[in-house]
């Protein structure tokens, strides 16, 4: 019985091998639709940065011409004042040219924030468009290894599973049928070493004398708590 167990317990190492390409391998459509969700996201973030820089550039645009009419207008105004005949009409036409005045600082002043705002936005769009290359290239490397990977992995899994059925097809049908069905129902792991006394496919205490059994490995014998199928490896 030690042989059997021996190779039993060498299956359960190439199976744990088998399950964890296959978790990576089952992971990677994840992965790339986490990356591709990550290039959308940084993609919607560049194209609304673009839009507000826009929209403040159409702003600044429009104050711009609203200062040339303003000045127009005060041009023309200053022109009446040689022509009224009336101090009242002089004083009405200074006091109109002055909120006109007044009125071209406030929009030289929300130009001058604009064009601030503007320059700000500029640099992180930029920031944003190299941002967005960058990690496109990385996302791109990243995939093409993925790709590289999962296809070398469909083989390196077909491998080990013929090593786990070469160990497993010597042993009777009785415990390889033992096998299957523990590591059906404990999530691929039927075979497990103990250690100080310790199943560790639980971690539950084994009885003392039960361990002494276990140690010498010259019966099948299964962990009272999850029932997998204990094997002392000394080593390991």
């Amino acid at each position: 019985m030690e042989h059997e167990l021996g190779t039993l317990y060498e299956a359960q190492k190439i199976e744990l091998q088998i399950i964890e390409k296959e978790t990576r391998l089952q992971t990677a459509p994840k992965k790339l639709k986490e990356m591709d969700e990550e290039l959308k996201q940084l993609k919607e973030k560049l194209e609304k940065e673009k839009v507000v820089f826009e929209e403040l550039e159409k702003e600044r645009k429009k104050k711009e011409k609203e200062l040339e009419v303003d000045k127009d207008k005060i041009k023309k105004i200053e022109s009446k004042l040689y022509e009224v005949k009336t101090n009242k009409e002089y004083q009405a036409l200074l006091k109109e040219i002055e909120a006109a005045k007044s009125t071209n600082d406030k929009t030289e002043e929300d130009i001058l924030t604009i064009m601030e705002k503007t320059e700000e936005l500029k640099k992180d769009y930029e920031l944003s468009q190299a941002r967005l290359q960058k990690r496109g290239k990385e996302i791109e490397t990243e995939k093409v290894r993925l790709d590289a990977e999962t296809k070398s992995m469909d083989k390196i899994i077909g491998e080990l599973k013929t090593q786990r059925d070469n160990l497993l097809s010597v042993l009777s049908s009785e415990l390889t049928s033992k096998y299957n069905t523990l590591k059906g129902k404990r999530s691929g792991i039927a075979v497990t070493n103990v250690k100080n006394g310790v199943c560790m496919g639980c971690f539950m205490n084994i009885p003392p004398q039960l361990f002494i059994e276990v140690t010498k490995n010259k019966k099948l014998i299964q962990c009272p708590s999850c029932n997998r199928i204990l094997y002392f490896a000394e080593n390991e």
